[in-house]
This record gives C-alpha cells, structure tokens and sequence, in this order.
C-alpha cells in the first residue's frame, strides 16, 4: 500500500511538471474542442472536426505507444489506471470497479476515440455514452486538463523514438472536447430524468389504479403489447424480458453504474430467450405507448426524454448482448476443458496471490483449508453459472450470499482485488488449454467488433476477456447487495448466536421490496 502512494504520488508530481511545459514542446494547455475560450467549457456538445492531418497524428502517436508497450493493452491500462488515481486523488474513492477491469475499461475508451476521431458524429455519440457512464464524477476543467496531462507523461514516458509534430496539442484538444461533453450531459440530464421520472410515477399510479374488469389498458407493458399488435408484430422473447425489467431501468437511469449492471443481467436473459434481437423495434412501440398513457401531458419535451432514455439503454444492451453472445461459447469450452489440475491451482493459488495484496483480508479467511478450497470452488462455478444458468436465479443467489455477507462484515473493498487476483490466477490456466488454430491472420474480436487480433490468439483473449466480464458482473452484484444491505434494509433484528440475522430468505425480500430493487 505505502508503495503504491509513493508512486501515486510521484506521478502527481510528474503530471504537474508536464502541465508547465512550454508550448514549443506541442504539450501545452488549451481549451476543449475548437473553442479558446475558457467558459465554453462544459457548455455545450457539438461534433469535433478534426482535419484529416490531426487525426493522422493522433493515430501514429497511438500507435507507438502501442508498439512501446508491446501492443498488451492490460499493461497499459493498469499504466493509466495508477496515472489518473493520482493525479485525481480526490476522486480516488469513487474507483470502486476492480482495477483489472477498470484497466481495460480506460484502454478501451482511449482506443476508441482515436478509432473514431475521423468521424465527428461517431465521437460525439460514443463521448455521450461515456459521458452517462461518468455521471457520477464531478467534471471539471482542471481536471479535464489533468487527465489530458496524465495520458500525455505515460505517452511521452513510453514512447523512446520522436513523436508526430504536434501530438501534444493534437491529444490535449480531443481530451478536452471529450472532458468538455461530460461536464455538458452532467448539468443537462437532470432535466430529461425530471420528465421521464414524472411521467413514470404517473404511468404507475393509474396501472396501481387500474380495475380488473375496465376495458382501459393503463398499464405500460399491456400498452406495449396492444402497439405491437397494431403494427402487426409479435411481441418476442427479448422484448417481453425488457418489458419485466423495464420500471427497474427507468429507476436506474440516475445511476450509471447500477445501469450498466441492469443492462448485463437483461442481456443474459435476452439472449438466453431470442437469437435476433433487434433493439430499433421497441422505440415507435414505447413512444406509441406513452403517448397512449399521457395523452394530456405528453409533448416534444417529453418525447425528446424519453428517446434519450431508450438511446442510453439501447447502447448498453447492445453492448451488453455483443458481449454475452461472443463470450458464452468460450465460457462453455474454458470449463469443459480445465483439468482436475487446472482447478487445483486455482484453488491453491488464488488466495496466496490475493493474501500477498492484501494482508488485512486474511483476518476473514481464517477457515479450514477444505473450507477455502470449497470457497475457490464456488467462485469458479459463479463465474461459469452466470453465463449458462437462469438469471433470475442466480440474481437471487447471489442475493443471498451478499446478504450473508453483510452479517460476516466483509468490506466491499475487498471485492476488487480478489476479482483482479482471479483473473490473474485464470490466465496462465488459460494458456495452458490446447489451441488447434495456428493462423496469424488478423481477426475482429467478435466481443466488441472493434479490433483485431491474431486467429491462434482468439481462444484464449475470448476465455480470459469472457470470464473477466463474468466474474465482474457477480462481484458487482454482490458488492450493490452489500451495500444496500447494510443500509435501513437491514435494520437490526432479535440477536442470534451467529450475531447476524439467520433469515436469509426473509432478508431478501426486503432487498427486493426497497426502492432500489
């Protein structure tokens, strides 16, 4: 720990000699997108238009940097990751993602804005996303401009041979336009989720409200299912596992993170009930259906909402599903593959990694060697059963053994690491697994479909990328559940001998009846 704040703090130090470097080195301030102005920061959200030599420069300055780290993108994540944890310290509580995955996180967001900085309609829709993703940090130009700093002294740390003329300023403008969209979508969403959380409470109070022999649909997902018999469609698998889930989306658009992981647990379930999913269908059946249900109130304001809403909700599943479709065969094969002595070394390696991390958690795996071995045991299947079993039904297992971790007093901290050592133990698990495909030949990884890698390379990027996204989405379930949990949910009750409530059953249920499950 004291290692790790002595290099945080060393790159603060560092970011803040590059911050005044001169403008003769090309790595100087200026101001977001194409404005000199100082106050159009955060003020508005336009496409980017780079010239055609810029984005030249910034892709060839990628590109070494690529080639200076070896093209391993967890390398240079885990490279910006301790970079911008220091020098944004003050917002250094609100990592709360495991670092392996927040690493790959940060890589993929770089990698993608130079990929579409040719395209200013593209940036500017891929910036609003991440835009929403960040809702919960606190934008500012100053710290726009330190995260400009940081990427600037990893890239001029890394790269030994001269960089593009210009990669400086050329970098700095388009991390500045992209800090600029964030602080725009922070001040001016709250408008839209007014709206829609107004529109919503009155949609629930006439369904509440409805008599069960009126002939007067008031309910949304009845509405939806009348729209879409008069525009002559079914309602499929995939729309009627949206419509289940929907009123929970609504409540959680506030909250990216709890979003996001919405999104992923209806992707399993979708993709588990439709082959084609075709997220463009629902839009004209839930505007139909609104109009339907607000024939009074509704207007251009509120039409404008709530296409927002479903073109943020609509991105992350499509997201989601991308990944859950790539990922799901090569769960399959990773676990049908691994020996008895595959699982072994899981179980005897993880926690000796993970007690060298953190040396205070040992205080809470202080069981016997068959207990722990039965634990590593569960963390693998959850990681598998994620993937293959019902969602509902592993939601609410989950559910259960968080609950189970809150009478323990586990610290959420701890999840994260553990998440990280886990991957760190599947890999060389991983390359160990017999790979019939020899070919160099460059393929798109059909997880993102946004960049390539070696033919003899996708077996094992797929199971390892497959079972990070897997073993992520369970800590996040169990860390939300904690966390809720351990709030008014879980008031005190008659003491037993184990010191926590015994109830598990009945404990959930007042997780699911809280207002935000």
């Amino acid at each position: 720990m004291e290692e790790r704040v002595e290099q945080d703090t060393v790159v603060c130090e560092k970011t803040e000699q590059l911050g005044a470097s001169s403008d003769a080195d090309g790595f100087s301030n200026t101001t977001p997108g194409n404005d000199e102005n100082e106050d159009a920061f955060g003020e508005k959200m336009e496409p980017l238009k780079l010239p055609g030599h810029d984005v030249q420069i910034l892709r060839s300055s990628w590109h070494q940097l690529m080639d200076a780290v070896g093209h391993d993108r967890e390398q240079l994540g885990d490279v910006l990751y301790v970079g911008l944890t220091g020098s944004l310290a003050v917002l250094k509580d609100k990592f709360i993602t495991p670092r392996a995955v927040m690493s790959l996180r940060l890589f993929n967001g770089f990698r993608v804005v130079v990929e579409k900085a040719d395209d200013p309609a593209a940036l500017l829709n891929f910036t609003e996303t991440l835009a929403f993703k960040h809702l919960s940090y606190e934008v500012t130009q100053v710290r726009a401009g330190l995260v400009a700093d940081t990427f600037l002294e990893v890239l001029t740390q890394n790269v030994t041979e001269e960089l593009p003329q210009g990669a400086g300023a050329v970098w700095r403008q388009i991390l500045m336009y992209v800090g600029s969209a964030f602080r725009y979508v922070k001040q001016t969403y709250g408008k839209r989720l007014s709206v829609i959380q107004t529109d919503w409470d009155n949609i629930q109070n006439a369904a509440n409200a409805e008599d069960e022999e009126s002939e007067v649909v008031r309910s949304f997902p009845k509405m939806c299912a009348f729209s879409n018999e008069v525009m002559g469609q079914p309602t499929e698998g995939w729309m009627e596992e949206l419509l289940a889930v929907f009123s929970v989306l609504v409540e959680r658009v506030g909250n990216p993170s709890h979003l996001v992981e919405e999104c992923d647990l209806l992707s399993l379930a979708m993709v588990a009930r439709s082959e084609d999913i075709k997220f463009e269908r629902f839009k004209p059946v839930m505007l139909a259906a609104l109009r339907s249900l607000l024939p009074q109130t509704w207007s251009t304001a509120h039409e404008e909402a709530w296409e927002w809403l479903w073109a943020t909700i609509s991105r992350n599943l499509t997201e989601s599903t991308m990944k859950v479709r790539a990922f799901k065969p090569y769960n399959t094969k990773l676990y049908a593959a691994m020996t008895d002595e595959h699982k072994e070394t899981f179980r005897t390696t993880v926690y000796t990694k993970f007690f060298a991390k953190c040396v205070a958690s040992q205080d809470l795996f202080k069981q016997s060697q068959t207990r722990l071995r039965y634990i590593a045991d569960r963390v693998m299947a959850a990681a598998y059963d994620m993937m293959q079993r019902d969602t509902s039904e592993m939601v609410d297992d989950l559910s259960a053994l968080g609950l189970r971790h809150v009478g323990y007093g586990v610290p959420i901290d701890l999840f994260g690491p553990f998440t990280d050592t886990c991957v760190e133990v599947i890999k060389p698990i991983v390359l160990e697994l017999p790979n019939s495909v020899s070919s160099k030949k460059d393929m798109l990884c059909p997880a993102d479909r946004a960049h390539y890698l070696p033919e003899c390379e996708l077996q094992q990027h797929m199971m390892i990328e497959g079972f990070r996204w897997s073993i992520g989405l369970v800590a996040r379930i169990l860390m939300r559940t904690i966390t809720e949990g351990s709030t008014a949910v879980m008031q005190p009750g008659p003491p037993c001998d184990l010191g926590y409530c015994c109830s598990v059953g009945a404990c959930r249920r007042r997780v699911q009846a809280s207002p935000t499950r």
